[in-house]
């Protein structure tokens, strides 16, 4: 077999290996189909060839139960070796699981089970070189959230699914959705232009129908979607990342940017001094134990939410349209501690 001929098998037979799933049965024609989209010509006969052949060397599966087709996965525990991994990086990509595994809907963690349990393998054969137990090692490594943990919503995999591929592939879905304190869904179609992850929630950015307006979509609230033939229709001038510097990501109230004055206590203000609200940040002395923090910030819900949890720490300033508004806040908030419940 010619050179050329032998790393395009490794590199397709790699790549079928990196998307051999380990929770469920794949087909060797879903296979085929994965393979196209990332750029390999093949056919079904040379992936179920290549399958069998990968299954006498690694810990791979075949389903013998299936009359139509086997369906193929990885064993149980098993995972894709990555050479040369290194103990810091495996370190690195604990972090990395513990991190997304409070943020993420288990079935969005699926696909990387392989490089996770590698990583795992590795500190654990390190500790027994150590003399230590694997245990001990991971006992070092945690993650925790700076605000309030959220458990993440569940979502619906197979639209999950779909909206993934239409993000990809650049086309429009049919969709089921339930708008925010809504109990019955609505249809929708949708042109998907984005995704962002904010804390624990996902949120699909699309236009619906042929509007020109981006929205933001809770992925835990589609009830079902399917991938359409039609193209996706992409408002002219759309950048994803301008659309969050904007506010967008933040529940904008607007998306105007404001310049932001108040007073910190002193701890607080030393809090700031190292975690900014803005680059332009400046602190100043203000009067004992305060300090005057002064910000260009985007006005959103999540700043005025921000500036309602500091309670008697922080006290606005300016502009006087967000002061007004949190003193009455505060001052609502004081009235039902004051009632009787």
């Amino acid at each position: 077999m010619p050179h050329k001929d032998k790393k395009s098998t490794l590199i397709r037979q790699w790549e079928m290996m990196r998307l051999l799933p380990s929770t469920y049965w794949m087909r060797a024609s879903e296979m085929v189909t994965r393979l196209k989209e990332a750029g390999h010509d093949v056919t079904l006969r040379t992936v179920q060839r290549d399958l069998h052949e990968l299954s006498l060397i690694f810990p791979i599966r075949l389903n013998r139960k299936n009359p139509k087709e086997y369906g193929w996965k990885w064993m149980k525990d098993a995972h894709l070796e990555i050479p040369g991994m290194s103990l810091p990086e495996a370190l690195a990509l604990r972090m990395v699981e513990m991190h997304l595994k409070q943020m993420l809907p288990s079935g969005m963690l699926n696909s990387l089970q392989g490089v996770f349990g590698h990583a795992k393998t590795v500190i654990e054969k390190d500790a027994i070189r150590s003399e230590r137990s694997p245990k001990e090692w991971l006992k070092k490594v945690k993650v925790v959230q700076p605000n309030q943990s959220l458990l993440p919503p569940q979502i619906d995999e197979a639209a999950q699914e779909a909206i993934y591929n239409a993000l990809l592939k650049n086309r429009r879905i049919s969709a089921t959705y339930r708008p925010i304190g809504k109990e019955e869904f609505r249809e929708y179609e949708l042109n998907p232009l984005g995704l962002i992850m904010r804390g624990p929630v996902s949120y699909l950015v699309a236009t619906a129908w042929d509007y020109e307006n981006p929205l933001l979509y809770a992925m835990h609230r589609f009830g079902k979607a399917e991938l359409l033939e039609e193209e996706a229709r992409i408002p002219q001038g759309f950048d994803l990342e301008k659309q969050i510097s904007s506010g967008f990501a933040d529940f904008s109230e607007g998306g105007a940017n404001l310049v932001l004055e108040i007073l910190c206590q002193d701890a607080k203000a030393s809090y700031l001094a190292e975690t900014p609200l803005s680059s332009d940040q400046t602190l100043e002395p203000y009067s004992e134990g305060w300090k005057k923090l002064t910000a260009t910030v985007n006005d959103t819900w999540q700043l005025r939410w921000w500036l309602l949890s500091q309670g008697s720490e922080i006290i606005v300033l300016s502009p006087q349209e967000i002061r007004s508004r949190i003193a009455e806040d505060l001052k609502l908030a004081g009235s039902y501690y004051e009632s009787e419940t």
